[in-house]
């Protein structure tokens, strides 16, 4: 009689080493499930171990069944002082997609003298049969906790249990605890239980400064409204509760020219140039900031009221109308105008007009947001070396933009700001936060469509007093 020993992972892998080595007519004594792997590996994966024996021609088969059962009887008495892992407090799945004979337990014996080819062909038909059913529904997980904390889950449609192990010093195989989950993979929880408590409507933060007399209050509220940055509205309205007293506070008019008083220090005007003086203005700005506009009203200014000599440079070729546009303005001014399409004819231009007080550069519209338009720009004014840059901004914009575009043109290290289109709007605190945040002074305020009148130099009393009567006269 010949005895081997075989372990594979499944029975069926064992079963075809008893029939590649023993043959056919080779019958299985005993079969159980063992732990597979070196002890101290944690993830060690279980095996499955088969002794079966050939009998050599004249022996009996019952022979093989008693020295079967002897085998057992002496293994089960090596168990007796273990701890096994497969007592009955563990829930194993009820239905796993594995063949019946496995089903059994951590350990499966097989009747004695069942030759391997019929084991083979037996379990290899019950798998056939019950992965039909089973691959049509959702598979089963095992959800694996020792002391509370949870394993990830591994699945049971692959026709093996693997039984988890993880355990520190501290526990015990009794820590360890399998529960079986709904198909869907997720757990039941308890109902969320949550304190009733009743509707409060949410209280609205408080609109002022502590303490504020009511006038003084009053004068916070319109700069809030106006838009003033709140750190600067703050500040002067403390210096004049502080300096001032009650009944002084109490004074409409003197507590309003007390705080334009203050808020007109802290706005920086460019006065205009001397009567000699030579300059050359380049104007940079966004698109329909009306950089054309003031560039015609200025011109108007510097020739009809200062006697001064102009020419124009037309830059903005990309536009639609632009030169057309300039050239309406220039004729009817009565100046020269020359125009320019590349950044070295803008130079030469300039150079030939040197012999006029005031040259003025129109350049095209520089989209702030655009690297490009910043090269092109900046570019066209790189040719100029002699010039000083004014940033030309519309009122109607958002802080916002106004506070990008500004970061944006500092690449050009603009001298001066030029607010247009006053006279459309009645929010003047964006354009008293940009002076105060780029640090620029402001050269002209710029208003309506007439080219002479609606254009007066820059003044901090004028720019204060929009705060406070909404409009800009």
């Amino acid at each position: 009689m010949i005895s081997r020993t075989f372990r594979a992972e499944t029975m069926i892998l064992a079963l075809e080493e008893v029939k590649k080595e023993l043959g056919t007519d080779a019958l299985v004594v005993s079969a159980r499930q063992i732990p597979g792997g070196q002890p101290w590996q944690v993830w060690r994966k279980p095996l499955v171990e088969i002794v079966a024996v050939r009998l050599e021609p004249g022996e009996d088969a019952s022979v093989v069944i008693q020295t079967g059962e002897k085998q057992k009887s002496v293994s089960t008495d090596k168990k007796t002082g273990m701890k096994d892992l497969n007592r009955k407090d563990i829930a194993l799945p009820k239905k796993m997609n594995v063949p019946s004979a496995l089903r059994a337990g951590r350990e499966t014996e097989i009747p004695a003298a069942v030759r391997a080819e019929t084991v083979l062909k037996k379990a290899a038909g019950e798998i056939e049969k019950e992965s039909l059913p089973v691959a049509a529904s959702q598979p089963l997980e095992d959800s694996v906790e020792i002391r509370g904390k949870k394993i990830k889950p591994k699945p049971a449609n692959d026709g093996k249990l693997e039984l988890i192990q993880k355990l520190g010093d501290d526990e015990k195989p009794q820590d360890l605890r399998i529960i079986q989950l709904k198909p869907d993979g997720k757990p039941v929880l308890p109902p969320l239980e949550l304190p009733v408590l009743p509707w409060q409507p949410p209280q609205a933060e408080a609109d002022g400064i502590e303490g504020a007399w009511p006038v003084l209050q009053k004068f916070y509220d319109q700069l809030v409204r106006q838009g003033v940055d709140i750190n600067m509205v703050k500040r002067v309205c403390q210096i004049s509760a502080d300096t001032l007293g009650y009944q002084t506070a109490m004074d409409a008019r003197r507590l309003g020219e007390h705080l334009r008083r203050q808020l007109e220090a802290y706005v920086r005007v460019q006065r205009e140039p001397a009567q000699r003086e030579h300059r050359v203005i380049c104007l940079v700005g966004p698109s329909g900031a009306g950089k054309t506009s003031f560039a015609a009203k200025l011109a108007v200014r510097y020739q009809k009221e200062m006697k001064r000599s102009v020419a124009w440079v037309c830059a903005d070729t990309v536009r639609t109308g632009g030169i057309a546009e300039a050239r309406a303005f220039t004729e009817a001014i009565g100046i020269p105008m020359q125009i320019a399409y590349t950044p070295g004819e803008c130079a030469a231009i300039v150079d030939a007009l040197h012999g006029n007080d005031l040259i003025i550069v129109d350049t095209p519209a520089c989209n702030p947001r655009s690297e490009g338009s910043l090269i092109e720009t900046g570019a066209l004014l790189t040719a100029i070396p002699e010039r000083t840059t004014w940033m030309v901004i519309p009122a109607t914009v958002k802080e916002n933009d106004m506070l990008n575009a500004a970061g944006a043109y500092a690449v050009f290290n603009p001298r001066a700001l030029v607010i247009s289109k006053m006279d459309e709007t009645n929010s003047f605190g964006t354009v008293y936060n940009l002076g105060l945040r780029s640090q620029l002074p402001f050269a002209y305020f710029s208003y309506g469509a007439h080219r002479l009148d609606d254009l007066v130099p820059a003044a901090a009393s004028r720019l204060v007093q929009a705060l406070f009567t909404e409009r800009f006269d």
